[in-house]
This record gives structure tokens, sequence and C-alpha cells, in this order.
């Protein structure tokens, strides 16, 4: 984020604007943000209570704010209408929420489209960060596809280099991500043990990078489903880029993401991604391409995935390389900051 908030400043640097980026805490203020003349603030824009939009109005009006950039905020609400009465011109939000949403009946389908579509009322733009995001934005939220702008997600490709492994003893199948329910831990160790005991795959390790609430709960179940020979539990880790680079496999069973930066990770490191057809997890992958894609919550087939990627270093190297390329040309830092730009332009002209 904090990439798109100094792309965001020297883009309105160019029309003389001045650009307050705010917290509702502040205990530390990023390098990047002072290098690129950024004025960083304690306010509370997160807040959607009388009181609270009241100070906001208050902000915008002291600071004479004429464009609103929001993270993670509704497309809607009756304090943008306050916000414009201040003086507001654009009011952009990015969104970044995980997970799958249920559609709305028809009456509340209504109501949201009605609703995006008030010009005093709703956003003047919305930025996606991934296509799933954006048809989510579209057909659950009822903002004008005229509206919504797909910026997904990128990470520093200068440091790419060849994946090609060469086959070893043990297949390193690894996973980054908190230790926790939602990210699919536990479905990950049912399918190693149906991989370990039902076909015989004992050359394998599995890994997971990353703390979290339940990780003594699924290092208990790993005793359980007698797999603590093939698991290892890393904890917090630094350098994950470098230790993806010693692995062989990517595992990503999580029930939900927005744009998954460990999933970037993944292919910039040269490994095959395993992922669930939930479409907010692997709406970024290309089945057969980059990743082996199987049926959310169905083992068999997600052991199935996995098994064809174990036995065949060449048809690993082949998925990895796919995923590196699509890197360097889709999802480098570079190329976000190309889509955010073009959005803006858009947007503010």
């Amino acid at each position: 984020m904090e990439r798109l908030w100094c792309e965001l400043s020297v883009f309105y640097e160019a029309k003389n604007y001045q650009t307050y980026v705010v917290f509702p805490t502040v205990s530390e203020v990023p390098e990047c943000l002072i290098d690129h003349n950024c004025i960083v603030e304690q306010a509370d824009f997160t807040s959607r209570s009388l009181r609270s939009v009241m100070h906001q109005a208050s902000y915008i009006k002291k600071n004479s704010i004429k464009a609103v950039y929001l993270t993670d905020q509704e497309t809607k609400s009756f304090r943008f209408f306050i916000f414009r009465l201040c003086g507001v011109r654009e009011i952009i939000v990015h969104d970044h929420t995980p997970g799958v949403r249920t559609h709305p009946g028809f009456l509340k389908k209504l109501i949201k489209v009605i609703l995006n579509r008030l010009p005093l009322f709703s956003c003047t733009a919305c930025f996606a960060v991934s296509p799933y995001v954006k048809q989510r934005l579209i057909n659950i939220n009822g903002v004008p596809p005229s509206k919504v702008h797909c910026v997904t997600n990128g990470i520093e490709a200068t440091n790419v280099k060849p994946g090609l492994r060469e086959e070893g003893e043990t297949v390193r199948i690894v996973t980054v991500g908190r230790a926790s329910y939602y990210k699919g831990i536990d479905f990950a160790l049912r399918v190693i043990r149906s991989l370990v005991y039902e076909h015989e795959c004992r050359n394998i390790r599995y890994e997971l990078f990353g703390d979290g609430p339940d990780l003594e709960t699924f290092k208990k179940l790993a005793a359980e489903l007698e797999i603590e020979p093939y698991v290892v539990f890393h904890g917090a880790v630094s350098n994950v880029a470098a230790k993806l680079e010693t692995c062989d496999i990517a595992f990503h069973p999580s029930k939900g993401e927005a744009m998954s930066l460990a999933i970037l990770e993944y292919m910039r490191a040269g490994l095959p991604v395993v992922a669930p057809n939930n479409p907010s997890v692997s709406s970024t992958l290309e089945h057969d391409q980059d990743s082996i894609i199987y049926q959310e919550g169905d083992v068999e087939n997600a052991v199935n995935a996995l098994l064809g990627l174990i036995t065949s270093s060449e048809y690993r190297n082949r998925l990895g390389k796919c995923g590196q390329s699509r890197i360097v040309n889709e999802f480098s830092t570079e190329a976000m900051l190309l889509r955010f730009r073009r959005a803006l332009s858009t947007v503010i002209g």
C-alpha cells in the first residue's frame, strides 16, 4: 500500500496538491512517505459514527481536501455527501477485502444498484485488487461497471531467478500464511495424510511458514493424523523469498483472499501452485499453465493435483517457469504502478 500512496503523491504533486496520509493511530512514519513529501497525521476515517464523521469533515475543511482515497471502505455512504459539502470532488475506494460474498436478493441488489448511482452519496470510482474483486464490486455491491478499475497487486520482479530444480529425494510442499483455519491448514494436513498413507508418498515434507492463533492446534492435529515426520511448522520466518527457492510445490488451501501476495511469491520463486477453485483465491491463476486448480474442500481432488507434481519434476518446472514469466510480464511492481496511474488518469484526468 505504501508504494501506491507514494505514487498517489507523485500524481497529485504534478497537479499542485499536497498529499495527506492519515491513520487511526500513528507510531512510526514509513520512510518512503517522508521521501515523497507526504504529510502523515493521526485521524480516524474508518469510523462511521456521527461524531467521527463530523471530525472527518472538520479535517477535510481545515486542509482543503479535494480528493479522498480510502482503503477497504464502503462504496456508498451518507458521509460521502458530507465530504462533498466540505469541498471534496473525487472519492476513490480501493478494495482489498478477502473472501466470497453471498449474492443479494433482488430487492437488496436493486437498492445497492440505485445507491451506487447517486452522484452525491456514492464514490467516484472503485479500484479492485484482483479480477475477482472487480466482479464482486459489480455483481454483489452493485457498483456500475464504468466506475470499477482493476489494479492488481504486484511484487518486485528484478530478482527473479531461473526456477529449474533438480529432482531430489524429498519433495518439499510449502504454504505461506497465518496458522489459522481460514487459511485451510487443517485441510492441508488431511491431504498430506492421504498422500502418505493412501498413496505411499513417503518422500514428501509439508512446511508451513507462518505463525497464528491455531498453530498449536495444528501441531496436535498432525500428531493425531500420525504425519509428524512429514510436517514442519516453522512459525514466523524472515526472508521468505529465499526459503521458497529451496521448495518444490506451493499448496495454498485458503478459504478466501482478495489478491494473495503469497501466491505471487510462489510464482516468483518458480513454484507450481496448487489452489482451490474458490474464485477469491485462484482468479489470477491459470490452470495447467502456472497452477493446478482443485475442487475446494475435496481432499482426494487436492491429492490428485499434488500427485502429478510430486511424481514429475519436469511438470513442476514447466508450471513454475510459466508462473515466473507471468510475474515479470503481469504482476511486477512496475506493472501494478502502471495500472494504478492509468486508473487515476481515467478517474481524475
